[in-house]
C-alpha cells in the first residue's frame, strides 16, 4: 500500500510540473530574436521527457492471478510510460500532446506533430 501512495505522490508531483509548464504557455510571446532561448527551452523539455520516460530500470516479472492465469507485469519504478507536454500553437492557442519518448517530444515541439 505504501508503494501505491508513493507512486501517487510521484504522479502528483509530475502532474504539478506539467500544469506549471502548461501555464507558462500562456505567457506573452517572446521577441523574435530569442530563437536560441527557444532552442534551449525545447532541449530542456526533451531532456526532461527523456528522463521521465526512461525504461532502463523497468522491472519485469510474472505474477499468478487468483484464477490461476499467469500475467507479465512491468513496473517502471519512478518513470512514466507517457508524459504530457505543451506549446503555443500557430493560432496562439495552447496545444498539448502525450508522448512516450524524447524523439516524439522533439518532433511535437518542432511543429511536426499534432496536439490536442
Amino acid at each position: 500500500m505504501n508503494g501505491d501512495l508513493r507512486r501517487a505522490g510521484g504522479a502528483g508531483a509530475w502532474m504539478a510540473l506539467a500544469l506549471s509548464a502548461l501555464t507558462a504557455c500562456n505567457a506573452a510571446p517572446a521577441p523574435s530574436g530569442s530563437s536560441t532561448a527557444n532552442l534551449a527551452a525545447t532541449s530542456s523539455v526533451v531532456d526532461d521527457v527523456r528522463l521521465a520516460t526512461d525504461r532502463a530500470a523497468a522491472q519485469r516479472d510474472v505474477v499468478t492471478l487468483p484464477n490461476g492465469e499467469r500475467m507479465r507485469r512491468v513496473s517502471l519504478g519512478n518513470g512514466f510510460s507517457h508524459v504530457v507536454i505543451g506549446k503555443m500553437g500557430p493560432d496562439g492557442k495552447p496545444s498539448v500532446t502525450c508522448v512516450d519518448n524524447a524523439p516524439a517530444a522533439e518532433s511535437f515541439l518542432a511543429g511536426q506533430g499534432s496536439g490536442q
